[in-house]
């Protein structure tokens, strides 16, 4: 076989081993996708079981069951649940992020308003939320804005 054959065979073959390629990257990339999707979905259970197991702190639970009873909140525990209520929000932030980035599926981001939308209906909060709503960037805002509506018009009915 002589060179000039040699060549034409390496051209003939350069576009097929090209999709090959790019079949194995994209394939690559997919499987990339589905391990960012499913770190991000670990570290959003993760942020939720750390503030869960805060919300058993004494100090939270003391002013939890004030709300519940409709006693007034000390300064201190009005400082405590303060945070308390801003280290929720602030990871449903970050799920909201997640999800308008299209890391979290909608079954998940679905299941996690639903639980938002139970946090939000409780005065404390709201009152709260007016308070740092400021802080926090207007889409997120905005979204939380309609779901305390949508809270309103549902106990309305």
């Amino acid at each position: 076989m002589s060179l000039e054959e040699i060549i034409l065979v390496l051209q003939t073959l350069g576009p097929f081993t090209v999709l090959v390629t790019v079949y194995f990257l994209v394939t690559e990339l997919k499987e990339q996708n589905k391990v960012a999707r499913a770190n991000a979905r670990q570290h959003i259970a993760d942020s939720h079981q750390k503030l869960a197991l805060a919300g058993l702190n004494p100090d939270i639970v003391k002013v939890k069951i004030k709300l519940k009873k409709d006693e007034p909140l000390t300064d201190e525990e009005e400082s405590i649940y303060l945070t308390h209520f801003s280290a929720i929000v602030r990871a449903r932030q970050n799920q909201h992020y997640q999800h308008s980035i299209g890391m979290l599926d909608e079954n998940e981001w679905n299941a996690m308003v639903s639980s938002f939308k139970t946090l939000l209906s409780d005065p404390k909060n709201l009152e709260i939320w007016s308070f740092i709503s400021p802080t926090f960037p207007k889409d997120f805002v905005n979204f939380v804005d309609e779901k305390i509506k949508e809270g309103q018009i549902y106990t309305k009915n």
